[in-house]
């Protein structure tokens, strides 16, 4: 058997950035999630189920849509005048934020914060319409990532 040996090229990390990273218009987004909660929920399906949803409402590929979630600590969230502790997680909104990049269109925003509201009433067991969800634009030369900024 003849062994065969392969020449591999290496490309300046701009060029790789530019081959692995989507246009910013169909990047990111990043949506995280801070809830108080009675028990801890199963986080692997509340991270998919956003991913998902945040996905197939901007028509995203999945794996560029990133979701973080932070259990916010009893006795440190302030709603209605008082402060809350796991006993009222069913009755305080969630905070969620999605930061993406600027480009989508005020029909694409629209599928999305409902969506995404829908996932995570679901994943907690809230009524979506419990969920505050705000979509936060990030403008051209705001982020580094890839090696670059964009």
């Amino acid at each position: 058997d003849e062994s065969s040996v392969g020449i591999i090229e290496v490309a300046p990390p701009a060029i790789i950035a530019e081959r692995l990273l989507p246009p910013p218009e169909e990047a990111m987004p990043v949506v995280e999630i801070q809830a108080l909660v009675r028990e801890r929920p199963d986080l692997p399906a509340l991270l998919d189920g956003v991913a998902r949803a945040t996905a197939e409402a901007l028509g995203a590929d999945l794996r560029s849509c990133w979701v973080v979630f932070h259990e916010i600590a009893p006795g440190t969230y302030l709603e209605g005048g008082r402060v809350r502790d796991r006993e009222d997680a069913l009755e305080v909104s969630p905070l969620v934020t999605v930061r993406a990049y600027r480009g989508r269109t005020l029909e694409q925003k629209a599928k999305l914060l409902p969506a995404v509201a829908g996932a995570v009433g679901a994943a907690l067991g809230l009524d979506p319409a419990l969920v505050f969800v705000e979509y936060r634009e990030i403008p051209e030369g705001h982020v580094f990532t890839g090696g670059q900024v964009r």
